[in-house]
Formats: structure tokens, sequence, C-alpha cells
């Protein structure tokens, strides 16, 4: 194999890792949207419907490092790539993601896990102010993502 052939594969390991992410990241807000008109009327279904996402983090983590051994793969092919600046912007956003999925991603899922757990009307509150931060946690998520294809298309 040359290295136009490990180039290539490497892109395409690249693109896959990416629409695992982004598709688990989909799924996750796609179940929180439903979740988060549960969260105060039915807790015990909120909470079941928590549980049925708790596979999407070792997915994420996966494609995570599928996503960072592929480019540094295609970046040891071709050096140049560490030197363009929309490369540089991409790790940065790349690194977004998984610092805002890693960290504040799961603070916020443990939070709301134990929260459900006490079940108790004083937690309503709370749970209000989680449901925001869900809502811009998955927000920002898709929007790093929309700018990581961009940058990757256009190449700026």
């Amino acid at each position: 194999m040359n290295s136009q052939t490990f180039l290539q594969l490497f892109l395409v390991l690249h693109i896959a890792g990416f629409a695992t992410m982004v598709g688990t990241v989909a799924a996750d807000a796609s179940i929180y949207s439903r979740l988060k008109k549960h969260l105060i009327t039915d807790k015990g279904r909120a909470l079941t419907m928590l549980e049925s996402s708790a596979a999407f983090p070792v997915l994420i983590g996966i494609s995570a490092f599928l996503i960072i051994v592929t480019g540094v793969g295609m970046v040891s092919l071709i050096p140049a790539f560490g030197g363009m600046l929309w490369f540089r912007v991409k790790m940065i956003l790349v690194l977004g993601v998984i610092v805002n999925g890693a960290i504040v991603g799961r603070r916020l899922v443990t939070r709301l896990k134990n929260l459900l757990l006490e079940n108790t009307s004083e937690n309503n509150g709370k749970i209000e102010v989680l449901k925001g931060r869900f809502s811009l946690l998955y927000a920002v998520q898709l929007l790093l993502f929309l700018a990581i294809f961009i940058l990757s298309v256009f190449k700026f």
C-alpha cells in the first residue's frame, strides 16, 4: 500500500468517525427533546429515557478516538495540513466538541440523574435550570460540528 491509499483510508475513517459522532449527538439531542417533557411530570419515565442513551458516551468516545488517530495519520502523511489556518481552527473546534461533551455534558447528566433519583418537588427549579443548560449544550455541539464541516469543505 502506498501513501495515497493510506491517506484515502484515513480520510474515509475520519469522515466515518465524524458522521458517527454527529449522528450520536443528534440522537442524544432528539432523546433529550422528548425527555424534557417528562422531567417534571413523570420523573421515573424521564430517568428510564435518560438511561436509554447511556451507551452514547462510549460510542462518542470511540468516534473521538478514531477522529484523532486518523487526523494524526493524515497529518503525518501530508505535514502541510498542520500549517494551514483552517486546519488549526478545525482542531480547536474538535477539541471544543470533545471538552463540551465529555466534561460539560457528563456533569449535566450526572446532576440530572441525581435530581431525578431524589424525586422531590423541591428539585423542580433545579431541573428547569438544567433543561436550559442541556438545550445550550446541544445547540453548541451541533453548531461546532457545522463549523467543522464548513471548514473541512471550504478550507478557508
